[in-house]
């Protein structure tokens, strides 16, 4: 067999065909190497290579020292696993669930990544460097490319767009040319790592303590920077147009006319009296990143176009027929709001959880309907699980990786709306006129 340095070197694509198991099978090979790790009679060491483990469960398993090279881990649950020193390499592993998982020193060089959930994982000292790409044909089997045919103009790493990876402790590893695109590393720790070339683009790395590392030709474009410890004396060539800082991002709440409070009870008297008094609250251009918790408040009919909201709390609240055109909400959590006729037309919404909410038409007066749209919003890894979505309007909104399980779209238009990855019953809606993007990978 061919070895893993020549392989991550070699141009010419190799094709291996890949060994499905089911749960039971994969079962005894872990309660194997179990053993193994153990010393005892009857183990042996887990030799996965080249396997389907397609949404199996190795969930609370020790598998430190097993080897996946080239395998399709695809929403397989890793949840609390021990994979110390575990071979990943070019492994497909979207969307599969790392939580809280160790994978000290693991060789995750070109492993596709996109949509995994690494919430509290351990990767201290893992390698994210560059390697050879996987991709899988049901017919062909899986194929290795120098280069990943779904990330144009970057030659091997890793790739975890979209993936969480809260509080995840990366310190020393090397992750030159990965791509972090959208991914949460809230609080993550990457202190003397090398990220040289790395695609932080529209990543939430608030909190996180990039202290000593290596930060040349990195794309920071877009994302939240907001407590991030890094030096940026040491900089070089890094592009940080348009990230949130600690410096507000437009007026910030003590530049309204009126103290902020104040405005909520003016607002809540326009509302009761149907606008003869009070007035209509409007936030428009405000960063809210800082603002105290709404609370109960009504916000219905509320104005904040083109305003910050970036990682705010907003469940259950009361935001019927409100407007945000052209707003910041990544990372909100909107779970079991009222959003019925609101508008976030060109609103990037990115990894928010809207869980729950209710976005159905809202009944203005005794004949009129007010529809939600969210005509050209990014809605990429935005959870709608469980949402009221009928006749909302998503044309032309990006929704990569979004979850519509269990929600009502009936009556919602999807007019050249792009899906990628979607989790959305493509049965129950009109895509003729959709975007569909293949996966890099197959599953």
């Amino acid at each position: 067999m061919t070895s893993l340095g020549v392989m991550a070197q070699d141009q010419t694509p190799k094709t291996t065909k890949l060994v499905r198991l089911e749960q039971g099978e994969l079962d005894n090979v872990v309660a194997k190497h179990e053993l193994f790790r153990r010393g005892r009679a009857g183990g042996a060491r887990a030799n996965l290579a080249h396997h389907d483990l397609t949404r199996l469960s190795l969930r609370e398993r020790d598998l430190s020292h097993a080897d996946f090279t080239g395998s399709i881990l695809y929403e397989t649950d890793l949840g609390k696993a021990r994979l110390d020193y575990c071979q990943f390499f070019a492994c497909d592993l979207r969307r599969a669930n790392f939580r809280e998982a160790s994978l000290i020193r693991a060789d995750l060089r070109g492993a596709c990544m996109r949509g995994a959930s690494m919430t509290s994982a351990d990767l201290t000292d893992a390698d994210l460097r560059e390697g050879s790409f996987a991709s899988y044909d049901p017919k062909k089997g899986l194929s290795f490319a120098s280069e990943n045919p779904d990330w144009k103009g970057n030659v091997g790493s890793v790739d975890m767009r979209g993936a969480t990876l809260a509080s995840a402790k990366l310190s020393g590893a090397v992750a030159s040319n990965s791509n972090f695109e959208d991914a949460n590393l809230t609080k993550a720790t990457f202190i003397r790592g090398d990220l040289t070339g790395a695609n932080l683009a529209g990543a939430n790395l608030a909190g996180a303590d990039l202290s000593h590392c290596v930060l040349k030709n990195v794309i920071m474009r877009g994302a939240n920077l907001s407590g991030v410890q890094m030096d940026t004396s040491k900089m070089i060539n890094v592009d940080m147009s348009g990230a949130l800082t600690d410096k507000p991002a437009g007026k910030t709440i003590d530049q309204l006319a009126i103290p902020l409070q104040q405005a909520l009870i003016l607002h809540k008297q326009w509302l009761d009296t149907e606008g003869a008094k009070g007035q209509r609250l409007d936030l428009s251009g405000f960063d809210l990143r800082k603002a105290a918790s709404f609370g109960d408040v009504d916000l219905t009919m509320l104005i904040a176009e083109k305003a910050i909201w970036y990682a705010q709390d907003l469940s259950g609240m009361n935001l019927a027929a409100s407007r945000h055109k052209g707003s910041d909400m990544r990372s909100c959590i909107l779970d079991r709001a009222d959003l019925r006729g609101s508008n976030f037309t060109q609103a990037t919404l990115s990894g928010a959880k809207l869980r729950g909410a209710r976005f159905e038409p809202l009944l203005i007066g005794k004949d009129r309907l007010l529809k939600a749209e969210f005509i050209g919003a990014n809605l990429r890894y935005t959870d709608f699980t469980g949402a009221n979505l009928r006749e909302v309007d998503f044309a032309a909104a990006d929704l990569g990786y979004a979850n519509f399980s269990g929600a009502d779209v009936e009556g919602a238009r999807f007019h050249e709306s792009v899906f990628e990855e979607t989790k959305i019953d493509m049965d129950k809606i009109d895509s003729s006129t959709a975007v569909i993007k293949k996966p890099p990978m197959g599953d």
